[in-house]
């Protein structure tokens, strides 16, 4: 209960600190979103990139935050860009590795069907591939976009007004600490738990309506 007075009285600052962290994780999985899904099809195509563009994105996941984000502070300055430029080269593996896993899990003959109809490449990849690759796709957003909720907490150390502020000030207090740690936790917690129940509703629901589009494409 002293956790949540702990909140409810501080939210004046608590809150802002919430928005702050939505907003950098919102920017940042609709970039990487974006830049992954184009990396996963490149990948998808050409043996020679996958293996250049997963080692180097599984390289940058091995970087400590706390490292990365002090190194792209001094490039692009304090507060909320590093980390969000951070966050978006974290995400990019999981986006890119599935992208491609989707895209190679769908069956060749149901590829050859549809060009079979006359589609173009174009058409094969936007109704045909990416569609059945969906599920598979949004698995690996589903896992960056809860990585990145956690991760976004060490942005705090460059200047970002994020959750990772009252995990920050706790530090060295030898009272009221837990409820400062709590304050910061818990939020994130609970925006890493909604994040996940969405994106794993779009995710079954994409499941389900992967058969409808093979039956269309044979």
């Amino acid at each position: 209960m002293s956790t949540l007075r702990y909140i409810l009285g501080n939210w004046d600052t608590l809150g802002p600190q919430v928005e702050t962290h939505v907003v950098i994780v919102v920017l940042a999985m609709a970039v990487a979103g974006v830049s992954g899904l184009a990396l996963g099809i490149a990948a998808s195509r050409w043996a020679r990139f996958a293996a250049v563009v997963l080692a180097v994105t599984s390289t940058i996941l091995t970087v400590p935050s706390f490292a990365l984000f002090g190194l792209l502070s001094i490039w692009v300055g304090l507060g909320s860009p590093p980390v969000v430029v951070g966050l978006i080269l974290y995400a990019l593996l999981p986006v890119t590795r599935n992208t491609r896993a989707g895209i190679a899990s769908v069956s060749p003959a149901v590829t050859e069907a549809a060009r079979g109809m006359g589609m173009s490449p174009l058409q094969v990849l936007l109704r045909v591939e990416l569609p059945l690759a969906s599920p598979v796709i949004l698995a690996g957003l589903r896992q960056a976009t809860v990585m990145i909720v956690a991760i976004a907490t060490v942005g705090a150390t460059v200047g970002a007004n994020d959750l990772g502020q009252p995990i920050i000030a706790a530090v060295g207090r030898s009272t009221g600490g837990l409820d400062r740690v709590l304050a910061g936790v818990i939020p994130v917690a609970l925006i890493g738990i909604a994040a996940d129940l969405v994106l794993g509703g779009l995710q079954r629901g994409l499941a389900r309506g992967r058969g409808g589009v093979a039956v269309a494409a044979t």
